[in-house]
């Protein structure tokens, strides 16, 4: 059995469900403008989707939320880090935070003093089904769980910091996440797993649903990577970060 997200933050799974109808509209919106004479067929959501999200065409066949093509830029590992590729030169917490191998909640509650916690939208069994998922998905065996969640800052506002989403084996999920609503470098540690992180792609672009989501306009950065326990691919991530964390660690773009 599958374990559902412990707590349901509702006011954030309205948003994220307002969110993600307003960008469906607009995408339909492009589809059917002047010029535009592609065939659309709408975009199925599965069934065992927790209640409370969008069902009207999400962003990809399984409602998760990857910045959008054509992106501003996309490198892998070796290219942002040791060939200096990146269009912008990073400043050193930006560069912690986007390309280091360590927990990016344990990395934000280190930097930002702020005590960063897990608002669980999504835990969906989405069976074989790898359409629109990153490259890589395909190393998961499946069935697929794809949980989706916010990383947020704690007090009143609970700001939307981070939007990650992420690719499990779903017959053995329950043996990592034990707690749905922890962050997985949590769940992980406490069960002692031993893990390797590889770094698979590191993304600049923009998303019109993020930007409602993080109330701040982009374009941002994201990042993929893989984490491998015994040599197995265990799941894969997606990450896409909010420009509001220059308020804690200062501009993205370090000052030459």
């Amino acid at each position: 059995m599958i374990r559902q997200c412990k707590r349901l933050h509702s006011a954030s799974q309205t948003r994220f469900a307002a969110a993600t109808a307003r960008h469906s509209r607009s995408v339909e919106s492009r589809a059917h403008s002047p010029g535009n004479s592609r065939d659309t067929k709408p975009l199925a959501t599965h069934s065992k989707a927790v209640s409370g999200l969008a069902a009207s065409k999400p962003a990809s066949k399984t409602g998760w939320h990857p910045l959008e093509q054509p992106l501003i830029w996309q490198g892998s590992e070796d290219e942002a880090v040791f060939q200096g590729m990146l269009p912008v030169q990073l400043s050193p917490p930006w560069k912690v935070i986007l390309l280091s191998d360590g927990s990016v909640t344990r990395h934000l509650q280190l930097m930002t003093d702020l005590k960063v916690h897990v608002d669980c939208l999504e835990m969906a069994n989405i069976g074989e089904d790898r359409e629109g998922l990153p490259m890589g998905a395909e190393l998961i065996p499946g069935p697929l769980l794809q949980r989706q969640v916010l990383l947020r800052s704690p007090g009143p506002s609970q700001r939307a910091l981070v939007y990650a989403a992420s690719w499990w084996n779903a017959d053995h999920v329950n043996e990592y996440l034990k707690d749905g609503s922890q962050p997985i470098w949590v769940s992980l540690s406490r069960e002692r797993t031993e893990l390797y992180r590889e770094i698979q792609q590191v993304y600049h672009g923009n998303s019109p649903y993020l930007e409602e989501v993080f109330d701040t306009p982009g374009p941002f950065w994201g990042r993929q990577y893989l984490f491998w326990h015994n040599q197995q691919p265990l799941t894969l991530i997606y990450e896409v970060f909010s420009n509001s964390l220059e308020k804690y660690l200062g501009p993205c773009s370090a000052v030459i």
